[in-house]
C-alpha cells in the first residue's frame, strides 16, 4: 500500500512539474512572435511623420497584425483609418444637425462631405489591396489626403468650433500617414 502511494505521489509530482514547464515554453514562443510584430509595427511607425502617435495607435491593436504579412498589415491599418474616419464623420453630421450657428453648420456639412469622400477613397484603396498595381492604392490615399486637406482649410488654425475639428483632422492625418507607409511597403516587395 505504501509502495502504491509512493508511486502515485511520484507520478503526480512528475506531472505537476512537466505541465507548467511545457506551457511556459508556449508562452515564451508566443511572446517572441509578439515582439516580432511589435518590431515590425514600430518600424512601420518610424516611416511616418509622428512615429510616437502612430505607435500609440497601433500598440493597442497589435494582435490584429500578428500575421506580419505586408498586405494584411496594410488592410488592417486601412480598416483602422476607416473606423476613425467613420467616427469623425458621424460626429460632424451630429454637430451639423445640432448647431444653431449657420456658418458653423455649413462648415460641418462641407467637412462631413469631405469625410464621406475620404471614406470612399479608403474603401477603394482596400479593394485594390489584392492587385499588383500598388500605385493605384497610393492614388486613393492621395485622394483621401486631399479630402482631409479641404476639411482642414475650413477649420484652419485658430478657428473656433466646439467640436475641435482641427484636432480630429490632425488625428486622422496620422492614420493616413500610417496607411501611406504600409502601402509604400507593398510597392517595395
Amino acid at each position: 500500500m505504501v509502495s502504491y502511494l509512493q508511486k502515485l505521489l511520484f507520478i503526480a509530482l512528475a506531472i505537476a512539474i512537466a505541465v507548467p514547464s511545457s506551457t511556459g515554453h508556449r508562452r515564451r514562443s508566443r511572446k517572441s512572435h509578439g515582439s516580432d510584430t511589435e518590431k515590425y509595427l514600430r518600424d512601420l511607425c518610424s516611416d511616418t511623420n509622428r512615429s510616437d502617435v502612430c505607435w500609440n495607435i497601433l500598440r493597442s491593436e497589435a494582435r490584429r497584425f500578428d500575421s506580419g504579412d505586408d498586405g494584411d498589415v496594410a488592410g488592417g491599418v486601412i480598416d483602422l483609418a476607416r473606423t476613425k474616419a467613420k467616427e469623425i464623420y458621424g460626429k460632424l453630421r451630429k454637430w451639423h444637425k445640432d448647431s444653431s450657428d449657420e456658418k458653423l453648420k455649413d462648415k460641418y456639412h462641407l467637412c462631413s462631405e469631405n469625410y464621406n469622400d475620404l471614406l470612399r477613397d479608403l474603401k477603394e484603396a482596400s479593394k485594390k489591396l489584392g492587385s499588383s498595381d500598388h500605385q493605384k492604392i497610393l492614388d486613393e490615399i492621395d485622394d483621401a489626403e486631399d479630402e482631409l486637406d479641404e476639411c482642414r482649410q475650413l477649420f484652419g488654425s485658430g478657428s473656433f468650433d466646439p467640436g475641435h475639428v482641427e484636432d480630429r483632422n490632425d488625428e486622422l492625418g496620422v492614420y493616413l500617414d500610417v496607411v501611406r507607409a504600409a502601402a509604400v511597403r507593398l510597392g517595395d516587395q
